[in-house]
């Protein structure tokens, strides 16, 4: 049977997300070594989306950042130790712990915003405005086809 080339692009298509995401990390982790500054690429992440979003649980997290509770419990309890996160009783239910930064984490966020405005500079060096939405709106699209398959 002959490969379909539609599906062939994908693969590669794919795999070049993977390489991204990569050398994205290895660009950040680098970046920060060299700012002297002792935080992970997981650690970034969950400072984005709870700066974006305050009082997420750990089940929330673990599923935007697509990682297991059990490592996201590490994480987090990590993270608590380094003040950089608390826990608080969710008022609506009291079994849930929502994360939330502490003020340590937002003086963090403001010392890193150079160092990650630079890095996804570096990264969109050579693409448009207009490919970086067009690549954005054809994500949304092959995102949505698998909308089924999450559970």
């Amino acid at each position: 049977m002959k490969p379909d080339p539609k599906a062939e692009l994908i693969a590669e298509f794919c795999q070049s997300i993977f390489e991204l995401r990569y050398k994205l990390r290895r660009m950040f982790q680098l970046k920060l070594k060299e700012a002297g500054i002792s935080v992970s690429f997981e650690v970034l992440e969950i400072l984005k989306l709870l700066g974006n979003q305050a009082g997420l649980n750990q089940q929330e997290l673990s599923d935007l950042l697509f990682k297991d509770k059990s490592s996201m419990t590490y994480l987090i309890d990590n993270m608590v130790k380094a003040g950089l996160v608390t826990r608080k009783e969710d008022e609506n239910d009291r079994r849930n712990k929502l994360i939330i930064l502490t003020p340590k984490a937002q003086q963090l966020k403001i010392q890193l915003a150079p160092l990650v405005t630079d890095c996804y500079l570096t990264l969109a060096a050579e693409v448009t405005g207009i490919e970086i939405k067009a690549g954005i709106a054809m994500l949304a699209k092959m995102n949505h086809s698998l909308t089924e398959f999450m559970i």
